[in-house]
């Protein structure tokens, strides 16, 4: 087993999409000039001498002993991430997106790790756009807090679903396969690469914060609003609401307006096209429902994210 032993919220700034788009720097690159090229040429060399090595077997024989290796590789290099809270257990070769994220655990989003640190117990954490559950997860460390994590894409979901098993922790994270917006819908989510740990997915529209994409996927999801989800099936409010969607921010804050009267805080990652203009709207719903900018936030660790509290 793999045991990531990082300082704590140590701020290396980087993006790749969502938890995982981020890039190698140059103090986690083992090999100078090691290239993504190099990766993908290395792995199917690796992949080819497999295929060597069963071909005196039978279909069936080789299919198993490539899926036993597969499950072998996995389990051997699940890391296990060090936390001043515990420790958490990942599998990171479910893609190279999953394996860049839990790398880089403690320096992504150092901020959102203090965030999560600064909640009291027996607080509700709403984790929209879960991903892969990492921060769902740290938070879930403390056993008193309770998180709901919501996931629409399947790739996704399925890395989430593991990942709270791994750790054993179905009884403090609830995972749901959802989007949330601003109607009560079957949508359509359009993914740029069909990979567990990556983002820049949309609902219902092909362009996310940064750009249009052509979709590689696109998968039927039941969308709700926030307000219609708790209120009928009569969940108590979040005290914290973590928000990371590539670019409908705006929407499920708008169908959150009953809701965040009740919130204690709420913490938006903010880029590309979802920038000024996006988080000045949302900011004014935000601060009708008493929720106030911490601005000290945006220079601190990724300075992707927005951090609103209570006034």
């Amino acid at each position: 087993m793999l045991k990531i032993s990082v300082s704590a919220h140590c701020a290396t700034p980087g993006r790749l999409p969502n938890s995982a788009r981020r890039p190698v720097n140059a103090r986690e690159s083992v090999v100078p000039g090691y290239t993504a090229a190099m990766s993908r040429s290395i792995a199917k060399f690796a992949s080819g001498v497999v295929r060597m090595l069963t071909l005196p077997l039978t279909s069936r024989q080789r299919k198993r002993v490539i899926a036993r290796v597969i499950e072998n590789l996995m389990q051997q290099d699940l890391a296990s991430v060090t936390t001043p809270r515990g420790t958490l257990k990942f599998n990171q070769l479910r893609s190279a997106f999953t394996a860049s994220a839990v790398e880089r655990f403690h320096s992504d989003e150092p901020e959102t790790l203090a965030w999560i640190d600064s909640f009291a117990p027996n607080s509700t954490l709403w984790d929209i756009g879960s991903s892969l559950g990492l921060y769902a997860l740290y938070a879930a460390l403390d056993p008193s807090i309770r998180v709901l994590a919501f996931e629409p894409s399947g790739f996704n979901f399925g890395c989430l679903i593991e990942h709270i098993a791994t750790n054993e922790m179905g009884d403090r994270v609830q995972p749901f396969s959802i989007a949330l917006g601003n109607t009560n819908s079957i949508g359509q989510l359009f993914m740029s690469y069909a990979s567990p740990g990556h983002g820049g997915n949309s609902l219902n529209r092909a362009e996310n914060q940064f750009r249009e994409f052509t979709p590689v996927f696109q998968q039927a999801v039941l969308a709700f609003s926030l307000d219609h989800f708790r209120e009928t099936y009569g969940l108590a409010a979040p005290d914290h609401i973590k928000l990371d969607v590539d670019g409908i921010e705006s929407e499920i804050i708008q169908g959150a307006v009953r809701t965040l009267p009740l919130v204690t805080s709420v913490m938006i990652e903010v880029e590309g096209r979802s920038g000024e203009h996006g988080a000045a709207s949302i900011g004014g719903t935000l601060a009708a429902a008493g929720l106030v900018e911490d601005r000290a936030i945006r220079e601190e660790g990724s300075r992707r994210n927005r951090l609103y509290r209570r006034g």
